[in-house]
C-alpha cells in the first residue's frame, strides 16, 4: 500500500507542477495589431460639401458625402507621409474641388481666403523624394495597380508634392503614369468614388482658381455648383 501512495503523490506533482510560462512572449505574439500597420495602410475621411447649391436640379443632387482614401503608406512612405502631414495640418479644410473634368480627374489643394482668413499664395509645401515603383515581378499584380493612375488612385497633382494638391482619377489614365514625378499613393473605394463622380464638372479655364482665391462670394457668384473639401481627418 505505500509504494501505491508514493507512486500516486509521485504521478500528481508531475502533473500539477509545470514550468513557468513566458506569458507576455505569447501575449505579444497573439495580441491583434492595427489593421493599418500590419498592412501599411493609413486611412482617412474627407467631407465633401457643395455649399452653394444644396437643392436638387434635374435628378441629381448636389455632391454631398464623406469619402475613404486609403493611403499605401507600405508601398509609397515618402509621398504618402506627406499626404497625411498636408491632412493633419487640415490643409484641405475648406478647400474647393477647382477641377472636375468627366471621365478624367476631380482635383483639389489650393488654399482660398476661406481656409485661413487670409490669402497665404506664398505658402511653400515640402518636396520630397518619389518613392521607387512596385516590383513588376509582384506575383498578384495588387502593387502595380495600386500605384498606378486607375480609376480611384489618388496622386499629387504632377507627381510633386510640393504643390499641396492632389487629384483623383474618375477613369483608367495609365498614360499618366509616364509622367515625371511620384505615382499615385492612395486608393479610393467604389462607395466613394459614386460622390466623386457626383461633383459637378464646369468647363476648364473659365476662372475658377482666380474665383477661389478671392474668396467664397466669387466662386458663388461663378461657380454655383463647385464643391467644396469641408474637411478632411486621419481616421484612428
Amino acid at each position: 500500500m505505500g509504494w501505491f501512495i508514493s507512486i500516486s503523490i509521485f504521478a500528481f506533482l508531475i502533473v500539477c507542477v509545470k514550468p513557468p510560462s513566458d506569458s507576455n512572449e505569447r501575449l505579444s505574439l497573439s495580441t491583434p495589431k492595427n489593421d493599418a500597420l500590419v498592412e501599411g495602410d493609413v486611412h482617412v475621411k474627407c467631407e465633401i460639401i457643395t455649399p452653394f447649391n444644396v437643392v436638387k436640379r434635374g435628378n441629381a443632387l448636389a455632391a454631398h458625402g464623406t469619402i475613404d482614401i486609403t493611403a499605401h503608406t507600405g508601398l509609397a512612405p515618402l509621398v504618402s507621409k506627406a499626404f497625411l502631414e498636408l491632412v493633419s495640418s487640415k490643409h484641405f479644410d475648406n478647400n474647393y474641388i477647382f477641377r472636375a473634368v468627366d471621365g478624367f480627374i476631380v482635383q483639389w489643394g489650393i488654399e482660398s481666403p476661406t481656409t485661413i482668413g487670409n490669402n497665404r499664395e506664398g505658402k511653400k509645401f515640402p518636396k520630397v523624394d518619389i518613392d521607387p515603383p512596385p516590383n513588376s515581378a509582384d506575383d498578384t499584380g495588387n502593387n502595380n495597380i495600386l500605384r498606378s493612375n486607375v480609376r480611384g488612385a489618388l496622386n499629387f497633382a504632377g507627381g510633386n508634392s510640393a504643390t499641396g494638391q492632389v487629384y483623383v482619377n474618375r477613369g483608367t489614365n495609365l498614360h499618366l503614369d509616364n509622367e515625371p514625378g511620384s505615382l499615385p499613393f492612395a486608393t479610393l473605394d467604389e462607395r466613394s468614388m459614386k460622390i466623386i463622380d457626383s461633383i459637378y464638372s464646369y468647363k476648364e479655364g473659365l476662372g475658377q482658381v482666380k474665383a477661389l482665391k478671392i474668396g467664397d462670394d466669387e466662386v458663388k457668384r461663378l461657380f454655383p455648383r463647385m464643391s467644396r473639401i469641408e474637411k478632411c481627418w486621419i481616421q484612428r
